[in-house]
């Protein structure tokens, strides 16, 4: 990352100079376009997005306020203004254009240098915080609702118009090294990774063949690579629409492994694309019965049948990546495809086909996964132990333990064999029990809000369905849960 600076002076020697003593400063990198003049400026604009512009205040025809004045509000970039004397009616204008700086000459050189440097770490901290919220977007499917982007944020991020994703088997080591090759082909080159799927996201200025970028990936990448080419109206759309493209190189990813032609490749990927991963999501995560997923397909009317089987595994093996960012060996996926898609004619034979896929999806787990999963389980079980009186979210625990809530949903039912709710639920119970055994004067809205619940009647409710009693009838050893909250 460098910061880009745009020096305007219509002194000749001046410019050179400033040019020369920030090229070889090495506080941070940069990079350093130069300008005559306003016009001249203008015309740099239209190829260079500078993070700074260093202007003089007094240049012939336009001077360096009015050139200011006259360029699209970026609340990215800044303007240091120089001046060979402090004039309060330019001071006033610097004012209104919150300028960053104004300088008199002879310019402090430790005090530019310094003053760059503070901009060049907010531009760093500013492109983290960017990459962390695409990094969610990616990876939650685009489900969660803290990926909003300020105005101008992603246009920093991706300052060209098109765009290639590409997502494939990587761990980060490899991935980190991938980059640095890829990045001589691509104005910019971004990586998101996950466990043990790589994301790669190329932003460049020139429209390129997309056989040409798959020629060089080819080379590069597993055969199981899968890819999303797109060019958006404007990034704020691509924002919304980037998870989708995620979505379709997954898709691929798993298609390519896979006996079809690259027609019923791109088919699939674009029935999966227009209805999302979602529904596959939810039954990852147990909000949604497998036979209900099922049923939703066929009355949706608009896969052809011979292909609704092809169509659930892709949906399957995708969301799998999507959430837990952990792929089957390539042989694994065809042999599973060639020995288990056979057996389904109808509906309730596809439904054993998808429990049959999703299970060895979790028992093929290497010994380091399985262990990871089960520590990952510990923790979330302790965090729910001393929070359980919080309003507490799968999406505020997963957080808390460093993993996708979708993932933590499914691993958290196949280690505990219940739900991550059931099991909040349970510890809320215990303690409202032991609540009512050792304060009995306590009232229902107390106990209530003690363990968790905003609402009295609803966990009187609650209460009832568990143990066929209110919470004013129990009494200990009615029906009491373990202590574990296990059921």
């Amino acid at each position: 990352m460098e910061l880009n600076i745009l020096l305007v002076d219509d002194e000749y020697f001046v410019l050179k100079g400033m040019e020369i003593m920030l090229g070889e400063q090495t506080e941070f990198p940069v990079k350093i376009m130069t300008a005559m003049d306003a016009v001249d400026a203008f015309d740099r604009l239209s190829s260079f997005r500078p993070d700074v512009i260093i202007a003089d205040v007094n240049m012939p025809e336009i001077d360096g306020l009015s050139m200011l004045e006259r360029l699209s509000p970026d609340s990215a970039c800044k303007y240091i203004i120089v001046s060979g004397y402090e004039d309060q009616e330019y001071l006033k204008r610097a004012l209104r254009l919150h300028v960053a700086d104004y300088l008199t000459k002879p310019v402090d050189k430790d005090y530019l240098i310094q003053r760059l440097k503070e901009i060049f770490e907010e531009k760093k901290n500013r492109l983290f915080h960017t990459w962390m919220k695409l990094r969610m977007l990616l990876f939650s499917g685009g489900s969660d609702s803290r990926t909003a982007f300020s105005s101008g944020e992603l246009e920093q991020f991706f300052p060209f118009p098109h765009l290639f994703l590409c997502a494939a088997a990587l761990d980060p080591q490899q991935a980190e090294q991938l980059k640095g090759r890829l990045s001589g082909y691509f104005e910019s080159v971004h990586l998101f990774s996950q466990n043990s799927m790589a994301v790669f996201l190329f932003n460049y200025s020139a429209s390129i063949r997309i056989t040409d970028i798959l020629s060089i990936l080819a080379g590069l990448l597993p055969s199981s690579f899968g890819f999303s080419a797109f060019t958006e109206n404007s990034v704020t759309e691509m924002a919304d629409r980037l998870f989708l493209h995620y979505q379709e190189a997954l898709c691929h990813s798993v298609l390519a492994v896979l006996p079809v032609s690259e027609d019923t490749r791109d088919e699939i990927c674009g029935l999966i694309v227009r209805r999302t991963l979602q529904p596959a999501i939810s039954v990852i995560r147990f909000d949604l019965a497998v036979s209900d997923y099922i049923n939703g397909i066929y009355e949706n009317g608009f896969i052809p049948s011979e292909k609704i089987g092809l169509l659930v595994f892709t949906e399957a093996l995708a969301a799998y990546l999507l959430i837990a960012g952990i792929r089957l060996p390539d042989g694994t996926v065809l042999q599973l495809y060639q020995t288990q898609l056979p057996s389904v004619r109808d509906k309730h034979s596809l439904s054993g086909f998808l429990e049959r896929t999703l299970n060895f999806w979790y028992d093929s787990f290497t010994p380091t996964e399985q262990a990871d999963c089960s520590a990952r389980i510990v923790a979330a079980r302790q965090y729910i132990d001393l929070h359980y009186m919080e309003d507490l979210s799968l999406e505020q625990v997963a957080e808390a333990v460093s993993a996708n809530p979708s993932y933590l949903s499914y691993i958290f039912r196949k280690e505990t064999g219940i739900t991550f709710l059931q099991y909040l639920t349970n510890v809320r119970l215990q303690a409202a029990c032991r609540l009512l055994t050792e304060q009995p004067g306590l009232s229902l809205e107390d106990v209530a809000s003690r363990v968790g619940y905003h609402s009295a009647s609803y966990f009187h409710k609650i209460f009832r369905s568990r143990f066929g009693v209110s919470p004013r009838q129990w009494k200990p050893g009615m029906g009491s849960l373990p202590e574990d909250g296990m059921m």
